[in-house]
């Protein structure tokens, strides 16, 4: 009994789709390899952009403040651990726009 030597993963049509995967990898790196340096060059920008997002001193306290309140609330059993997650979101948000 012979076996074919020829399979389906080494016919020419699918060395022919592995040569065209590698090709188009290679395009694609290629455009990946072009576009970082762009955005490379724009990280001080962003690092600028992001400095000015930066929280407020008030704001800071003013969170500080409420979420010091809602862990003695939770520290004398008043509230919940989940009621007081709740508050601190709220607390946050009120600070937010307040400030």
């Amino acid at each position: 009994m012979t076996t074919s030597s020829t399979k389906i993963v080494n016919t020419p049509w699918m060395r022919f789709v592995a040569l065209l995967l590698a090709v188009l990898l290679a395009i694609g790196a290629f455009f990946l390899w072009l576009n970082t340096e762009e955005w490379v060059s724009t990280v001080g920008e962003r690092a600028e952009r992001l400095q000015e997002l930066t929280v407020s001193d008030e704001v800071v306290a003013c969170i500080d403040k409420r979420v010091a309140d809602i862990d003695a609330m939770v520290d004398q059993g008043m509230i919940s651990a989940d009621a007081a997650e709740q508050s601190r979101s709220q607390a946050r948000s009120l600070c937010y726009d307040r400030n």
